[in-house]
């Protein structure tokens, strides 16, 4: 009878714990991620792709214009200035289309048709930060090949390449990715805490994601000296996926429990 009991309670308590994380959320459907990963991607497309491409033909101009003559040199200061701030402000567009995406499905009327679908909150997360990374690796190749073309030699970066492709190049892009998915998902935690409050939002965004990466640089350097037998690459590998599952559950506990849409 005893036996009988403990068992009861432990399936009552793993029925509480179940419910409190919603851990059905979280197995992802692979068929339904896709389908909501085509949709973020396709809504920004149509403003993200032209900019890009606008770059990348200012950038080309900038090329042609860079002739040593000296009548061509107001023509060239001209080019580069336009092509560093198209370059700057495609970044921050980008920026603004995104966070703006990411508030119009969870707080705004589009929630509503969101939060109907037979689809988690873990969902909705994960194809919002895989859009971001796409969007976010795109801008950056983008803005390299803008840089590239505009001010210096495809050949002398080929060869710089063809020296340095090596085990530690592929780990530092292995690390841009996992850096880049902490940064991204440290954005949705502001945007999240930011939506718990009625005044000063955008302010209280920055606030948070000044003091998160401050934290999170801070507990890096931390373990990097501390931990001798760890290379410091690696020290920043992990440290990136800790905090960008840190936030990760910060954002769905929000959104699953405390979601107030506007």
């Amino acid at each position: 009878m005893l036996t009988k009991t403990t068992e009861i309670e432990k399936n009552a308590n793993k029925n509480h714990i179940a419910k409190f994380f919603d851990f059905g959320n979280l197995n992802l459907s692979f068929n339904r991620f896709f389908k909501l990963l085509k949709y973020e991607l396709s809504s920004s497309f149509k403003i993200l792709v032209p900019i890009y491409c606008a770059v990348l033909a200012i950038s080309i101009l900038t090329k042609f214009s860079n002739f040593n003559y000296e009548e061509f040199s107001n023509i060239e200061a001209i080019m580069s200035f336009l092509c560093g701030s198209l370059l700057t402000a495609s970044v921050g567009i980008s920026i603004i289309i995104l966070c703006g995406r990411f508030k119009k499905s969870f707080f705004g009327r589009e929630a509503y048709l969101n939060f109907s679908l037979p689809v988690g909150v873990a969902n909705h997360l994960a194809s919002k930060l895989v859009s971001f990374l796409i969007w976010g690796i795109v801008c950056t190749i983008v803005g390299f090949v803008a840089i590239m073309t505009a001010w210096f030699e495809w050949n002398d970066f080929v060869q710089w390449l063809a020296k340095n492709l090596n085990s530690r190049l592929i780990f530092l892009s292995i690390y841009y990715l996992v850096y880049s998915a902490s940064v991204i998902l440290l954005f949705f935690v502001a945007m999240c805490i930011s939506h718990l409050v009625s005044k000063f939002k955008s302010i209280l965004e920055i606030l948070i994601v000044i003091v998160g990466l401050t934290f999170e640089f801070n507990i890096v350097d931390y373990f990097s000296r501390h931990t001798p037998l760890i290379t410091f690459d690696v020290v920043l590998a992990l440290g990136g996926i800790v905090f960008s599952v840190l936030w990760f559950c910060i954002c769905y506990l929000i959104l699953r429990f405390k979601l107030n849409i506007e």
